[in-house]
């Protein structure tokens, strides 16, 4: 497999740790999203969005959208293994909550963690996003406190046992603070369950490919 990522991306990094966490071989194409390098011809024959990861299968295809490709890769993995892993558990409702925890880091972390992030460190700010920078901060708040007070209950997002909602939500989580948007001291039990997932023998740094 071959994946097209931008290293300091949180939604590559996400399929990066995935396949440090399945023991899954994946050669990495990078490009420089800030130079445009993903709006070129030949990147947009695979992902006619123009945004990486895309995900190219050993036959062809290509994947996008970082959860798709979180979801298409563990539930795979369920099927050479021919068993349930406990990165998306069996259980339905358990199920569900990783689902939940997948659908709500797009719409309401992302977009307020990763955003201002980036417009931070990239020199990418403009008007319109130096208005939008307090909203989008207070929401990030909102964000790390949900994630903060469910890690106050349990070990991981799902319960006591690591789950792909922890290898999604990892990415932009740990690296809040890059840009001075946030202060992580301010949520303890997401820096101690920061530490615990850079203790897996399996971890990879975002700088790693």
């Amino acid at each position: 497999m071959i994946l097209h990522d931008f290293l300091p991306s949180g939604n590559g990094y996400k399929i990066r740790l995935l396949c440090a966490c399945l023991g899954l071989n994946v050669t990495l194409k990078e490009y420089d999203i800030t130079k445009g390098e993903t709006h070129t011809e030949s990147f947009l024959a695979i992902n006619p969005n123009g945004k990486i990861p895309v995900l190219e299968l050993d036959n062809g295809q290509c994947l996008s959208e970082s959860n798709a490709i979180l979801l298409y890769l563990t539930e795979q993995n369920h099927l050479t293994q021919q068993h349930q892993s406990a990165l998306l558990p069996a259980d339905p409702i358990l199920k569900a909550r990783v689902y939940q925890w997948l659908f709500w880091e797009q719409y309401s972390h992302e977009p307020n963690i990763a955003s201002p992030r980036f417009w931070l460190t990239h020199n990418a700010m403009t008007d319109l996003k130096k208005r939008m920078l307090p909203d989008r901060i207070q929401q990030g708040h909102v964000a790390l406190k949900r994630m903060d007070d469910t890690l106050a209950q349990h070990t991981f997002l799902v319960g006591d046992a690591m789950t792909l909602a922890d290898i999604c939500l990892f990415p932009y989580t740990h690296v809040a603070e890059e840009g001075g948007a946030y202060q992580l001291s301010e949520y303890p039990n997401i820096q101690r369950w920061i530490k615990q997932i850079k203790t897996l023998d399996w971890f990879i740094p975002i700088t790693q490919g």
